[in-house]
């Protein structure tokens, strides 16, 4: 007996496994245009077909007639379940281990499932090169301009910013974008979130102009299609680049409408790492709102340390040691930076440790500790050296050299200004800085 479900439930498993319509035809038995037919309801599968189409998608001619899922398929089910859970609740190292497990013996239409909650796990766990050849796997394997394809090329785009390879996440994300407008697809949730970041590879690679004309045209199309998700992440992205051109005001708009839209979400972390961007953008205004900030960070950090990476949550903890040196409670500062040095491995991204080294520096210079400021903002030098170039290496350059010349230390200042100026990618005015010391 065949329902009236058959054709979503071939379409659907055809599309969870990114092949087209072509890869399933068979010449003699079944053309493109007669699959179309099956999966719009327009036509019924003969026998013959059924069994063709379950061959091809790893699944039983009665799974597709009637829904009905074998023994096995149920306990695969609990198992990716449970895996999904972990991963977003528990630890990142159960749910890999599950997902890798399954993967190993779970039924072919698990496998996609499985080797994506895979790639999520290795993202969550801080190893970027690993998530990225997962996500890639995934992107290859899936019809190019759907909504999956935008999302598995949106995966490695971040794995890309997150490794510091700028230009190749760039001209990904441009290339992805132009097969996406090529093909005159529609806008969809996953197009925006693809196009807002790749704005946030043109922020960190310090393209403000671009990421800001990106962002406007992206603020249009999300407020054009309603969706809260996509309308949050553009509004954000918008309030970081706004942000670090000094435009004050308007980022705070930004981040303010943001922060709403997401609320309108079931994106917890996604809204904790905004309240964390929330909280130093106010550490960084004129005048500084530490206080405010405080509030802000802590409700971040509370929701962070059950859903985010490690980076992220040791960013967060970054901003608490700073906030609470604005106000004055040096006890509570070190305990927040050495929180964050301490959550990030050797292998985390440079910039990472770096941001949380060198706020540890600042925190013992605060507390009048000069040998062992001197040791952690040498170390923190060291972990930026080996950072790509980009607009949050500028930052903490900038940010080294400013506590170097608390310190009293004018040469190392110099060498971390010109550090500044070198990765901004200016060379020339190099010797102006060393008119100002002299």
């Amino acid at each position: 007996m065949i329902d009236d479900g058959v054709g979503q439930r071939i379409r659907e498993l055809r599309q969870e496994q990114g092949r087209s319509q072509a890869e399933l035809v068979k010449p003699g038995l079944l053309s493109a245009g007669y699959l179309s037919l099956i999966e719009s309801g327009r036509r019924r599968p003969s026998p013959e077909v059924l069994r063709h189409l379950a061959e091809q998608l790893g699944t039983t001619p009665d799974h597709l007639a009637t829904g009905r899922q074998p023994d096995l398929w149920q306990e695969t089910e609990r198992r990716l379940a449970f895996a999904e859970l972990a991963l977003h609740h528990a630890t990142a190292e159960d749910a890999l281990s599950e997902f890798e497990e399954v993967k190993q013996t779970a039924p072919p239409p698990f496998h996609t499932r499985a080797e994506l909650g895979r790639a999520q796990a290795l993202e969550l766990l801080g190893r970027a090169e690993q998530a990225f050849a997962a996500y890639e796997a995934l992107w290859k394997a899936t019809e190019p301009g759907t909504a999956l394809w935008a999302e598995r090329a949106t995966d490695m785009l971040r794995c890309s910013r997150e490794l510091g390879d700028y230009g190749y996440a760039a001209d990904l994300g441009e290339r992805a974008m132009a097969t996406f407008e090529d093909l005159g697809m529609e806008w969809s949730d996953s197009a925006v979130r693809l196009g807002v970041t790749l704005a946030g590879v043109y922020i960190h690679r310090g393209d403000l102009v671009r990421a800001a004309r990106l962002l406007r045209r992206l603020i249009d199309i999300s407020d054009s299609t309603g969706s809260p998700l996509a309308r949050g992440s553009a509004y954000w992205n918008a309030a970081v680049t706004a942000h670090y051109q000094g435009r004050g005001a308007d980022a705070k708009a930004f981040a303010d409408r943001a922060l709403a839209l997401f609320g309108e979400t079931d994106h917890q972390r996604n809204l904790a790492v905004l309240r964390t961007f929330y909280g130093e953008m106010l550490l960084d205004g004129e005048p500084a709102e530490p206080r405010q900030a405080l509030q802000f960070l802590l409700d971040a950090h509370e929701r962070l340390t059950q859903l985010a990476s490690p980076a992220e949550i040791s960013e967060c903890e970054t901003n608490l040691a700073r906030a609470s040196v604005q106000l004055g409670d040096l006890d509570e500062a070190l305990r927040w930076a050495q929180a964050a040095r301490s959550r990030l491995t050797a292998d985390a991204a440079p910039v990472a440790r770096a941001e949380a080294l060198i706020a540890l520096g600042m925190v013992h210079i605060a507390m009048n500790d000069q040998p062992q400021a001197a040791a952690v903002l040498a170390e923190g030098e060291h972990a930026l050296q080996r950072a790509a170039s980009g607009h949050g290496a500028v930052i903490l350059w900038s940010r080294l050299g400013s506590l170097h010349e608390e310190r009293g230390d004018i040469t190392g200042a110099l060498r971390a200004y010109r550090q500044a100026v070198k990765v901004a990618g200016y060379h020339q005015p190099t010797h102006l800085l060393m008119n100002i010391v002299k």
